[in-house]
């Protein structure tokens, strides 16, 4: 039984890579479509998250170096995705036929046109597809304990589901270090799950809705505090659209933190 479940995950991962090539060859192409870097982004996360639920399972110097490679390739599009997801709020508050607010957007555009220049000067398709045939035949190795696996991925759920729980109670939403290490928790369980959904306890889906809104929440808060260094780095003066964008962000914010507040798992 544990061999037929091994070569099950086997397949998972091959096949979550093959789903990592369909947007990366749109990233190839050049698409202009801010889904393709932002899909080619989550599926390489949502690898990563299988990972790292099956580590104590698997060779740990191999699940590292995947690991690292993957990080590498997901990384080099990290600013690019950030100034995409910038400009998008940009354009729901902004007024064109302001000469101030015309001007800031011309310089949010071009800053995220240059942000996307650097990322391609960096990435490199051939090696990428390289790594990512490497990992595939990797994976038949990657597993040094297959006993009781559906077993161990309803223990596993059920164990990171508890320390989510856990941290959530204890949260402190001015800590933001804490919201962020929190929020990468709760998309890791979100992503391994995506990934093993024919082999999970089928009541997990619900079990996880809660902290899932939690994830959203906190999203919101921590993209703020990265989105007012970016503007901080971009624009050194205190220009009015700056602050028409801040006060969108932070506003939202303010909701969600009150909401935060009143929340219970």
């Amino acid at each position: 039984m544990g061999g037929n479940q091994k070569k099950a995950l086997v397949l998972i991962i091959k096949n979550a890579i093959d789903a990592i090539e369909l947007p990366m060859d749109r990233v190839i192409a050049l698409d202009d479509d801010i889904e393709a870097v932002h899909q080619y982004r989550v599926k390489i996360r949502q690898l990563r998250s299988l990972i790292a639920f099956f580590k104590p399972r698997l060779d740990k110097e191999l699940a590292d170096e995947i690991n690292r490679r993957l990080k590498e390739m997901a990384s080099i599009f990290s600013y690019v995705r950030e100034l995409d997801v910038l400009y998008q709020r940009w354009l729901t508050v902004s007024d064109d036929q302001q000469p101030q607010d015309h001007d800031f957007g011309i310089a949010l555009m071009r800053a995220k046109q240059q942000a996307r220049i650097e990322a391609y000067s960096r990435f490199r398709p051939t090696q990428t597809k390289s790594d990512l045939n490497w990992i595939k035949q990797k994976s038949e190795d990657l597993f040094i304990n297959d006993k009781k696996l559906k077993e161990y991925i309803g223990k596993r759920m059920n164990q990171w589901l508890k320390s989510i729980r856990k941290d959530i109670k204890k949260l402190d939403i001015k800590d933001y270090p804490a919201m962020h290490e929190l929020r990468i928790q709760i998309k890791r369980l979100r992503y391994a799950l995506t990934l093993l959904t024919d082999l999970a306890d089928e009541s997990m889906s619900e079990k996880i809705k809660p902290s899932k809104l939690w994830a959203e929440q906190l999203g919101v808060i921590c993209d703020y505090q990265r989105n007012k260094e970016i503007l901080n780095e971009l624009f050194i003066r205190d220009v009015e659209p700056k602050f028409k964008l801040l006060k969108s962000l932070k506003k939202e914010v303010e909701e969600i933190m009150k909401q935060l507040e009143e929340t219970k798992l």
